[in-house]
């Protein structure tokens, strides 16, 4: 059973079950985007289908979200690989500023 299924079995969970799987999963998805740009002079990010859920959960309720997924796209699109990596690593510290006093 995955974690929000175990969450939601709690006994009198109220809110606060269904917040810690959010804040888990929102974890889980700002760590793939950090591990995907760490990754990115060898793997193309684009390729990967968990990079791209990550990044639509990380940037659906960032204020800036759908600028921080333009510039996703354009560093992932660059051919340089040094370039590539620091401009993703960029963009994924953007995204896990944003969250860092919620979770």
């Amino acid at each position: 059973m995955d974690r929000a299924g175990q969450l939601r079995n709690v006994a009198f969970g109220g809110s606060w079950s269904e917040q810690i799987a959010g804040r888990e999963e929102l974890l889980h998805a700002l760590e793939t985007l950090k591990r995907a740009a760490r990754r990115a002079a060898l793997h193309d990010p684009r390729e990967d289908i968990d990079v791209g859920l990550a990044l639509d959960l990380a940037s659906r309720d960032h204020p800036k979200g759908a600028m921080l997924r333009a510039a996703w796209a354009r560093g992932a699109a660059i051919a340089a690989p040094g370039s590539r990596v620091a401009e993703l690593g960029r963009v994924a510290g953007l995204l896990a500023e944003a969250y860092r006093g919620r979770l």
